[in-house]
Protein backbone atom coordinates (compact mmCIF):
# COMPACT_ATOMS: atom_id res chain seq x y z
CA UNK A 1 0.00 0.00 0.00
CA UNK A 2 2.81 2.42 0.90
CA UNK A 3 4.69 1.48 -2.27
CA UNK A 4 1.69 2.20 -4.50
CA UNK A 5 0.22 5.26 -2.81
CA UNK A 6 3.33 6.93 -1.39
CA UNK A 7 6.29 5.60 -3.35
CA UNK A 8 4.77 5.82 -6.83
CA UNK A 9 3.64 9.48 -6.55
CA UNK A 10 7.09 10.45 -5.26
CA UNK A 11 8.73 8.58 -8.15
CA UNK A 12 6.45 10.30 -10.64
CA UNK A 13 7.24 13.64 -9.03
CA UNK A 14 10.95 12.93 -9.43
CA UNK A 15 10.58 11.96 -13.10
CA UNK A 16 8.47 15.03 -13.88
CA UNK A 17 10.95 17.39 -12.23
CA UNK A 18 14.21 15.78 -13.35
CA UNK A 19 13.29 14.14 -16.64
CA UNK A 20 10.54 16.61 -17.64
CA UNK A 21 8.20 13.75 -18.47
CA UNK A 22 4.51 14.59 -19.08
CA UNK A 23 2.20 13.47 -16.29
CA UNK A 24 -0.34 12.06 -18.75
CA UNK A 25 2.35 9.89 -20.35
CA UNK A 26 3.41 8.50 -16.98
CA UNK A 27 -0.17 7.72 -15.99
CA UNK A 28 -0.79 6.01 -19.31
CA UNK A 29 2.37 3.94 -18.89
CA UNK A 30 1.07 2.59 -15.57
CA UNK A 31 -2.13 1.24 -17.11
CA UNK A 32 -0.72 -2.12 -18.35
CA UNK A 33 0.81 -2.73 -14.91
CA UNK A 34 -2.50 -1.97 -13.23
CA UNK A 35 -4.39 -4.36 -15.48
CA UNK A 36 -1.75 -7.04 -14.94
CA UNK A 37 -2.16 -6.73 -11.18
CA UNK A 38 -5.91 -7.13 -11.52
CA UNK A 39 -5.51 -10.11 -13.83
CA UNK A 40 -3.19 -11.94 -11.42
CA UNK A 41 -5.40 -11.39 -8.37
CA UNK A 42 -7.75 -14.36 -8.26
CA UNK A 43 -9.99 -12.67 -5.69
CA UNK A 44 -10.69 -9.75 -8.02
CA UNK A 45 -14.03 -9.94 -9.86
CA UNK A 46 -14.12 -7.88 -13.04
CA UNK A 47 -17.87 -8.22 -13.36
CA UNK A 48 -18.42 -6.77 -9.89
CA UNK A 49 -15.99 -3.87 -10.26
CA UNK A 50 -17.31 -2.82 -13.67
CA UNK A 51 -20.98 -3.61 -13.28
CA UNK A 52 -23.41 -1.24 -14.96
CA UNK A 53 -26.23 -1.60 -12.45
CA UNK A 54 -26.00 0.93 -9.61
CA UNK A 55 -28.30 2.22 -6.93
CA UNK A 56 -31.21 4.24 -8.23
CA UNK A 57 -30.52 7.94 -8.53
CA UNK A 58 -26.71 7.85 -8.53
CA UNK A 59 -26.38 9.26 -12.03
CA UNK A 60 -28.92 11.97 -11.25
CA UNK A 61 -27.07 12.95 -8.06
CA UNK A 62 -23.77 13.05 -9.93
CA UNK A 63 -25.15 15.43 -12.56
CA UNK A 64 -27.01 17.68 -10.11
CA UNK A 65 -23.95 18.06 -7.90
CA UNK A 66 -21.73 18.67 -10.91
CA UNK A 67 -23.94 21.46 -12.26
CA UNK A 68 -23.91 23.21 -8.89
CA UNK A 69 -20.17 22.74 -8.42
CA UNK A 70 -19.46 23.92 -11.97
CA UNK A 71 -21.44 27.12 -11.37
CA UNK A 72 -19.65 27.75 -8.06
CA UNK A 73 -16.14 27.04 -9.39
CA UNK A 74 -16.71 29.15 -12.50
CA UNK A 75 -17.92 32.08 -10.39
CA UNK A 76 -14.99 31.66 -7.97
CA UNK A 77 -12.50 31.60 -10.85
CA UNK A 78 -14.07 34.70 -12.36
CA UNK A 79 -13.77 36.48 -9.00
CA UNK A 80 -10.30 35.40 -7.87
CA UNK A 81 -8.56 34.67 -11.20
CA UNK A 82 -10.42 36.76 -13.79
CA UNK A 83 -7.49 36.83 -16.22
CA UNK A 84 -7.33 33.04 -16.22
CA UNK A 85 -11.03 32.38 -16.75
CA UNK A 86 -11.38 30.07 -19.78
CA UNK A 87 -7.69 30.82 -20.43
CA UNK A 88 -6.77 27.51 -22.01
CA UNK A 89 -9.91 27.55 -24.14
CA UNK A 90 -9.19 31.08 -25.35
CA UNK A 91 -5.45 30.82 -25.89
CA UNK A 92 -4.95 27.17 -26.88
CA UNK A 93 -8.32 25.84 -28.07
CA UNK A 94 -6.80 22.82 -29.81
CA UNK A 95 -4.91 21.81 -26.67
CA UNK A 96 -8.06 22.34 -24.62
CA UNK A 97 -10.02 20.08 -26.96
CA UNK A 98 -7.34 17.40 -26.79
CA UNK A 99 -7.40 17.49 -22.99
CA UNK A 100 -11.17 17.38 -23.00
CA UNK A 101 -11.09 14.17 -25.05
CA UNK A 102 -8.06 12.43 -23.58
CA UNK A 103 -8.20 13.41 -19.91
CA UNK A 104 -10.99 10.90 -19.16
CA UNK A 105 -8.99 8.13 -20.82
CA UNK A 106 -5.37 8.91 -19.94
CA UNK A 107 -5.78 10.43 -16.50
CA UNK A 108 -9.15 9.76 -14.87
CA UNK A 109 -9.24 6.12 -15.96
CA UNK A 110 -5.91 4.91 -14.47
CA UNK A 111 -6.42 7.05 -11.36
CA UNK A 112 -9.82 5.53 -10.65
CA UNK A 113 -8.54 2.03 -11.23
CA UNK A 114 -5.76 2.57 -8.69
CA UNK A 115 -7.39 4.85 -6.14
CA UNK A 116 -10.91 3.52 -6.04
CA UNK A 117 -11.15 0.04 -7.56
CA UNK A 118 -7.84 -1.36 -6.28
CA UNK A 119 -7.85 0.52 -2.98
CA UNK A 120 -11.30 -0.68 -1.97
CA UNK A 121 -10.71 -4.18 -3.26
CA UNK A 122 -7.32 -4.70 -1.64
CA UNK A 123 -7.23 -2.43 1.40
CA UNK A 124 -10.82 -1.84 2.48
CA UNK A 125 -10.50 -4.65 5.01
CA UNK A 126 -7.81 -2.75 6.91
CA UNK A 127 -10.47 -0.36 8.20
CA UNK A 128 -12.97 -2.91 9.43
CA UNK A 129 -16.47 -1.49 9.78
CA UNK A 130 -15.21 2.09 9.73
CA UNK A 131 -16.15 3.03 6.19
CA UNK A 132 -15.77 6.76 6.89
CA UNK A 133 -12.16 6.17 7.90
CA UNK A 134 -11.51 4.23 4.70
CA UNK A 135 -13.04 7.06 2.67
CA UNK A 136 -10.93 9.66 4.49
CA UNK A 137 -7.75 7.62 4.07
CA UNK A 138 -8.44 7.23 0.38
CA UNK A 139 -8.91 10.99 0.00
CA UNK A 140 -5.67 11.71 1.85
CA UNK A 141 -3.70 9.34 -0.38
CA UNK A 142 -5.35 10.79 -3.48
CA UNK A 143 -4.41 14.29 -2.34
CA UNK A 144 -0.85 13.18 -1.65
CA UNK A 145 -0.53 12.03 -5.26
CA UNK A 146 -1.13 15.62 -6.36
CA UNK A 147 1.94 17.02 -4.64
CA UNK A 148 3.65 16.66 -8.01
CA UNK A 149 1.91 19.87 -9.08
CA UNK A 150 3.45 21.87 -6.24
CA UNK A 151 0.29 23.77 -5.36
CA UNK A 152 -1.83 23.89 -2.21
CA UNK A 153 -4.86 24.32 -4.44
CA UNK A 154 -4.18 21.11 -6.35
CA UNK A 155 -3.71 19.13 -3.12
CA UNK A 156 -6.80 20.65 -1.47
CA UNK A 157 -8.92 20.19 -4.58
CA UNK A 158 -7.76 16.59 -4.91
CA UNK A 159 -8.62 15.90 -1.28
CA UNK A 160 -12.16 17.23 -1.68
CA UNK A 161 -12.65 15.36 -4.94
CA UNK A 162 -11.14 12.27 -3.34
CA UNK A 163 -13.69 12.41 -0.54
CA UNK A 164 -16.48 12.65 -3.08
CA UNK A 165 -15.21 9.83 -5.29
CA UNK A 166 -14.32 7.51 -2.44
CA UNK A 167 -17.76 7.96 -0.92
CA UNK A 168 -19.36 7.43 -4.32
CA UNK A 169 -17.43 4.21 -4.91
CA UNK A 170 -18.31 2.96 -1.44
CA UNK A 171 -21.96 3.43 -2.39
CA UNK A 172 -21.95 2.25 -6.00
CA UNK A 173 -19.16 -0.37 -5.90
CA UNK A 174 -18.63 0.23 -9.59
CA UNK A 175 -15.87 1.87 -11.60
CA UNK A 176 -18.14 3.69 -14.01
CA UNK A 177 -19.81 6.30 -11.76
CA UNK A 178 -16.51 7.45 -10.24
CA UNK A 179 -14.78 7.48 -13.60
CA UNK A 180 -17.57 9.63 -15.04
CA UNK A 181 -17.50 12.00 -12.08
CA UNK A 182 -13.73 12.29 -12.15
CA UNK A 183 -13.78 12.96 -15.89
CA UNK A 184 -16.44 15.66 -15.53
CA UNK A 185 -14.54 17.57 -12.85
CA UNK A 186 -11.22 17.13 -14.60
CA UNK A 187 -12.55 18.53 -17.86
CA UNK A 188 -14.23 21.33 -15.92
CA UNK A 189 -11.08 22.62 -14.23
CA UNK A 190 -9.23 22.73 -17.54
CA UNK A 191 -12.14 24.51 -19.18
CA UNK A 192 -12.66 27.27 -16.62
CA UNK A 193 -8.98 28.06 -16.18
CA UNK A 194 -7.85 26.03 -13.17
CA UNK A 195 -5.87 23.53 -15.22
CA UNK A 196 -2.62 25.28 -14.34
CA UNK A 197 -2.94 23.84 -10.83
CA UNK A 198 -3.40 20.27 -12.05
CA UNK A 199 -1.09 19.91 -15.02
CA UNK A 200 2.40 21.35 -15.21
CA UNK A 201 2.11 22.44 -18.86
CA UNK A 202 -1.56 23.32 -19.06
CA UNK A 203 -0.96 26.98 -19.44
CA UNK A 204 -3.71 29.51 -18.80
Amino acid sequence: MALIYLGAPLAIHWMVINWHMPVFALLTATLPAILLIFATDRSFRWRDAFRLQWQNGILRRILILFVGAAAFLTAATAWFLPDGLFGLLRIHPQLWLMILVFYPLLSALPQELVYRVWFFHRYRGLFGHHEAVAVAANAVLFAFAHIIFGSAMSVTGAFLLGLLLARRYAQARSFWPVWLEHALYGDLVFTIGLGRFFYLSAGG
